[in-house]
């Protein structure tokens, strides 16, 4: 392989965020906005950069609130998948890195509208929390 290549990402599709959140919320009904999830999905696939990727991910899933029970978490566990899937991981047993990962949902929730500033703010703090995957 040319090692100037990059490599694809692996994007997430909408019924694997809708599977991430079933395997949350145990539940036969949820309740979520399918045209945002699959409006946000349509976003998403236009960003090839992981971190660019990530940070967007996130955002979306917060600021939009797709889901009415467990959306923060929901967002986390997406984008754990989601980097899995690529080779890398976060690191949610490091206390530090959870609080700064909440601390980012506050800021994203607390945002009426996010401009490049917060969005390199999120990413510069996100790719702080990302690691490479080992299993």
């Amino acid at each position: 392989m040319d090692v100037n290549m990059e490599n694809k990402l692996e994007k997430l599709t909408y019924d694997q965020i809708v599977a991430i959140h079933l395997a949350i919320e145990d539940n036969e009904e949820i309740t979520f906005s399918e045209k945002r999830l699959q409006s946000n999905i349509e976003f998403l696939n236009q960003f090839d950069n992981l971190n660019v990727y990530l940070t967007h991910l996130f955002c979306t899933i917060i600021c939009d609130d797709i889901f009415e029970k467990y959306n923060t978490q929901t967002a986390i566990a997406a984008m754990d998948f989601f980097l899995r899937r690529n080779g890398y991981c976060l690191n949610l047993t490091d206390e530090s890195e959870k609080e700064t990962i909440l601390g980012l949902v506050k800021t994203i929730k607390e945002t009426r509208e996010l401009k490049k500033t917060e969005l390199n703010y999120i990413q510069s703090r996100l790719a702080d929390c990302v690691h490479p995957y080992s299993e």
